[in-house]
């Protein structure tokens, strides 16, 4: 294992992803959500890796967003990543926030969720509360994350619940405070004291990371051709559009 500070992990991982020549996405942007989610020990470099092999594929394109009501949105991404699109995503439905107490965005065949952790932390801080849940793959686990407005971490939940859709995302955004599950009702919790001692300890320690995992971001990065403008700095997410169909 080996230390790196956060700084450096995020400026790795900027690296790798401006590396993918990508025209969705903003690098510095999807570094952050990595690095959040890696910072309360949820593991944020290894679904990073894991979303490598998906970016590399992922259409580049905007994503079309169907207005399925007032209140309910739905995007299907086609089996590409979260980290490309999520911000975007997350812009349009707190337009629609602007007449109503919630709204929900359906986010149907797409991958490595769990790095909507730190873009989700980013509406709470703005006053909203968020519930968002998925069914973790061939493990049978439903998550789910709920955080309140005004709080600084969520409260993860995790239930063994089977599923046939092992691909999707429910967000809800609401102004208003969310109902939490029962004790009973779920498997395991990790709560907003456990990720905050964490982060505190990344803080303080560094991060630790196998240097398996950081040799392999560091081979993508590898691979960036250096330019000297800021747009490329930054990633190409600047054109970044959605596709509205209602």
């Amino acid at each position: 294992m080996i230390q790196v500070s956060h700084n450096e992990l995020v400026t790795l991982c900027t690296k790798a992803f401006i590396s993918l020549h990508k025209n969705c996405g903003e690098a510095d942007v999807i570094a952050n959500m990595v690095a959040d989610l890696e910072m309360v020990g949820l593991d944020g470099i290894k679904h990073f890796i894991k979303a490598l092999d998906f970016l590399a594929g992922d259409l580049d394109s905007p994503v079309k967003v169907d207005i399925l009501s007032e209140q309910i949105l739905s995007a299907d991404l086609k089996g590409c990543s979260i980290l490309c699109h999520l911000p975007t995503l997350l812009d349009y439905s707190l337009d629609q926030l602007t007449d109503h107490q919630t709204v929900t965005l359906q986010i149907s065949h797409c991958h490595n969720r769990w790095l909507a952790f730190g873009e989700l932390i980013k509406l709470a801080k703005n006053g909203l509360s968020i519930k968002a849940s998925w069914n973790n793959g061939p493990e049978s686990i439903q998550l789910v994350y709920i955080l309140d407005a005004g709080q600084s971490l969520p409260e993860l939940y995790l239930t063994r619940q089977k599923a046939d859709d092992q691909h999707s995302l429910s967000i809800e955004i609401s102004r208003q405070s969310i109902t939490h599950p029962l004790g009973g009702d779920m498997t395991h919790h990790i709560t907003s004291s456990i990720q905050a001692e964490s982060k505190r300890k990344a803080w303080k320690q560094g991060i630790s990371v196998s240097r398996e995992d950081w040799d392999t971001i560091k081979s993508v990065a590898s691979t960036i051709l250096v330019e000297s403008n800021a747009v490329s700095l930054r990633g190409a997410g600047a054109d970044h559009q959605l596709l509205i169909s209602e």
